[in-house]
């Protein structure tokens, strides 16, 4: 598999233009004629006495004021030329915002807190202007994505409609996914430092991760990164000391309260290998838990086999992975479409034939449904099992099986967190193809098991868990958990993984250290959201280990906070899964039968 945390909120700085492309879609001639554009500078008043910079591409010989496109961004306004272009070149205003603090906007950047209220002013601001007729529509992706979920909630009167794509939500998919921080924090934070874009300095691969891997064999502790990259410490200091998803970051996300209000036209894109899904996800699965019917009834959801750059500019190859062509979507155009269905009375993009549209991965094809919980109609339970406590290694692996055992068993691996040795091939493992052998043949400790070849060709679609019964020597400690399918020629593909760190095992948004010695149910709940068709003689090959690499902040398992730790306070974990009648762990596979 490849890197196991794509680079959640980068700026995609250059990706080809995809080959084979969908035709465009029939514009209902609402935008049959090219124009040409003109684009000024403009600054926008918003509170606090600060002004912003923007950036407008305009239409030439459009007298009449229309609907305006709108973007805020921290990467500096010349990031959305391209698209600034096109969208203007079909009739529409554009406008892209400088954050507060970032590029020639006033003020000082703080980055994920404060871009809602900005949002809002721009919004009301641009709507007043004689180039507009007071509607507004909002895209980006990443953390222009995350933007816009932030200003809606301010509840500007003028927008109109929003288009997040691979949204970043604070404090859930960035920094600190599943409360466990990443070290890309402090690279994403270079990147966004002072006015300037740092694009050389953040695309300097070999220097970051020579500085993780720094901090990773020497043990030093995870508060000590910004002081070892260069990094000025303002935001860096004040996200760690919110390790997991607390207060501190709840307040910058919208609550139920705010999903009530949401009553506007909504497309949420996101990809199945996008570092940001659980972000968009969340979103997403939060409007239509809280949000009324009337929103909920207007909000799409378009999920497909991308990563995070992928979201925006799809391609056929990823990693090793090979999709159909029809899996290369023209993501302007569909923009261009849902604008003008929107505002100008289009035929709704044809891709949009339900509420929820996701690419079936191996099969090839599009499907659609009215909402998620429609499309798994059945979960497949594979119980943990092993002959004597044998799944510590691919050949001699434990059992995924229909039947619930009849004897107890368990299984067991040790981990000492001070081991940085084999680590390094273990990254190599991790930075791969999805197309591999995958971390069965990894070095390191970790548990095994295999399913019988399956009789029929399955097509799995929607979220898998693993429910493991476990039981820790020491109060925490960080596991993973892949699953792969193996294939009848022994190809090995990629279909997921979920970590969890044991004192969140109730939730991330709390920490209850565990008594050691105490068997609990863990839930192994933060696998993306994927759909695939598994073919007939494939086997499941489940793989659980430590989490131990230089991208995150280690677990030294003593119990204490993992940000200031060192080898000083490391404990070797013993983790032992417990399989059978009284404790029946299971892999939970979501599957599809209905064809939607």
């Amino acid at each position: 598999m490849r890197s196991a945390f794509p680079l959640a909120l980068a700026l995609v700085l250059s990706q080809p233009v995809p080959a084979g492309p969908l035709p465009a879609q029939s514009d209902g001639g609402t935008n049959r004629q090219e124009y040409q554009i003109k684009i000024t500078d403009l600054s926008i008043p918003v509170r606090n006495g600060v002004r912003l910079h923007a950036r407008m591409w305009r239409p030439l010989g459009l007298d009449d004021p229309g609907p305006v496109i709108l973007s805020l961004t921290p990467y500096t306004v010349d990031d959305a030329h391209e698209r600034g272009t096109f969208f203007a070149k079909h009739g529409y205003v554009y406008v892209n915002v400088d954050a507060r603090g970032r590029g020639g906007s006033e003020g000082e950047f703080w980055p994920l807190q404060q871009d809602g209220p900005d949002g809002h002013d721009v919004v009301q601001w641009v709507a007043q202007q004689p180039w507009c007729d007071g509607r507004v529509g909002m895209r980006g992706g990443s953390y222009r994505g995350m933007v816009q979920w932030q200003t809606l909630r301010e509840r500007p009167s003028a927008l109109s409609t929003i288009v997040p794509t691979a949204s970043v939500h604070p404090g859930w998919d960035y920094p600190n996914p599943s409360g466990i921080f990443l070290s890309y924090a402090a690279r994403w934070l270079a990147f966004v430092n002072g006015a300037a874009s740092q694009s050389s300095l953040f695309g300097d691969t070999d220097y970051w991760r020579g500085k993780y891997l720094e901090k990773h064999q020497q043990h030093r502790p995870f508060a000590d990164l910004d002081d070892l990259t260069g990094l000025p410490p303002r935001v860096f200091q004040r996200w760690i000391e919110h390790p997991y998803y607390d207060s501190f970051w709840q307040v910058m996300n919208p609550g139920p309260g705010d999903y009530r209000t949401f009553d506007l036209p909504i497309l949420t894109i996101t990809g199945y290998f996008d570092g940001d899904q659980p972000g968009a996800m969340k979103y997403y699965q939060d409007h239509m838990r809280h949000g009324r019917d009337r929103g909920k009834a207007q909000h799409y959801l378009v999920i497909g086999p991308w990563s995070h750059g992928g979201t925006r500019r799809p391609v056929k190859e990823l990693s090793g992975l090979v999709f159909g062509e029809n899996s290369v979507i023209e993501m302007e155009q569909l923009h261009l479409d849902w604008f003008n269905w929107v505002f100008k009375d289009g035929p709704r993009p044809d891709i949009l034939r339900d509420r929820v549209v996701y690419y079936v991965m191996q099969s090839n094809e599009w499907k659609h449904a009215a909402g998620l919980e429609s499309v798994t109609t059945d979960t497949v339970r594979w119980y943990l099992s092993s002959e004597g406590g044998r799944a510590n290694d691919v050949f001699r692996s434990g059992t995924l099986s229909a039947s619930l055992p009849t004897e107890p068993g368990v299984d067991s691996y040790v981990h000492d967190p001070r081991q940085t040795q084999a680590e390094g091939e273990r990254v190599q493992a991790l930075s791969g193809s999805y197309v591999s052998g995958g971390m069965a043949f990894a070095p390191g400790p970790k548990l095994v098991y295999h399913s019988p070849p399956l009789d029929e060709a399955l097509e799995v679609s929607g979220y898998v868990k693993l429910e493991a019964y476990t039981e820790l020597n020491v109060p925490d400690t960080d596991i993973l958990a892949f699953l792969y399918e193996v294939r009848p020629d022994g190809e090995t593909i990629y279909l997921g993984r979920s970590e969890l760190r044991a004192r969140h095992r109730h939730g991330v948004d709390r920490a209850d250290l565990v008594t050691p010695g105490k068997v609990e149910l863990y839930e192994f709940d933060r696998f993306y959201w994927f759909s695939r068709k598994l073919l007939r003689g494939s086997r499941l090959r489940l793989v659980i280990m430590p989490l131990n690499t230089p991208d995150r902040d280690k677990n030294y398992h003593s119990g204490g906070n993992t940000i200031h730790e060192t080898d000083q306070d490391a404990r070797t974990a013993e983790v032992r899964i417990h399989h059978g009648p009284d404790h029946p762990s299971a892999l939970l596979l979501p599957v599809s039968r209905d064809g939607n």
